[in-house]
């Protein structure tokens, strides 16, 4: 085997290797977190919020109806229980009972609001939930299918690697690193075939001398872009 055909089955080697790791790249990213699933548990985090405010709300009203009512019932026992006697304190105690039994009747108003809002709130966070658990069950599914596939490409690389690693090792250093050196230039490819007398890397066709110094084995160049010739 000629070194040019040496450094065209590298060259074969070397796409494959990096057509696996570009998948691995994606695979990759692709692991991480979709649109989707972020915008379901952004839904849940904002329905549990929104539920634990209403509750605390309809919490806080309950309490000061409760206190309201108190108030109003000591205010009661005291207009009621001939122990005071000051008329224009009597008249005081009156107004008193009147402005805590508006107030009251304004803060049942707000409880039944906010029982309604909790209700709502809770209807909510029961869809974003489920929708939250759909999206996180789907991502599981998905996620542990590119984890096999990662650790499959990982170990195929890890082989790959392996194999070019022992092919380099039966070019001529110079030759090799003209190659590396091409297939930056060159968008990773270095070697193009030859098929009858079209360069594949450009779709040059190439003379018959070229041809015939390709099949010898020889160093040749296309004209067209640049790459190394090899006949497959």
């Amino acid at each position: 085997m000629t070194q040019i055909h040496q450094l065209f089955q590298l060259q074969k080697l070397d796409t494959e290797i990096d057509e696996k790791k570009k998948r691995l790249g994606q695979v990759l990213q692709a692991q991480k977190e979709p649109p989707s699933l972020l915008a379901a548990r952004k839904r849940a985090e904002t329905a549990a919020a929104e539920l634990q405010k209403w509750q605390t709300k309809h919490q806080d009203l309950t309490l000061e109806v409760g206190s309201v009512t108190t108030k109003t019932k000591n205010s009661e026992n005291r207009l009621y229980s001939g122990k005071v006697t000051n008329p224009k304190e009597l008249a005081d105690l009156q107004q008193e009972i009147e402005s805590l039994e508006r107030r009251k009747a304004v803060l049942e108003d707000e409880v039944l609001e906010a029982l309604v809002m909790v209700e709502d709130a809770e209807t909510e966070k029961t869809a974003a939930d489920s929708e939250l658990e759909t999206a996180v069950a789907h991502w599981e599914t998905q996620s542990a299918h590119l984890k096999e596939e990662q650790n499959e490409l990982a170990l195929s690389l890890h082989k790959l690697m392996q194999t070019r690693k022992n092919k380099a090792a039966g070019i001529d250093a110079a030759l090799l690193h003209e190659y590396d050196q091409l297939r930056q230039q060159r968008h990773g490819l270095a070697v193009a075939k030859l098929r009858v007398n079209m360069c594949m890397g450009c779709q040059t066709t190439v003379s018959a001398n070229k041809v015939k110094e390709v099949d010898e084995g020889r160093k040749v160049y296309c004209g067209g872009c640049g790459r190394l010739l090899a006949a497959p």
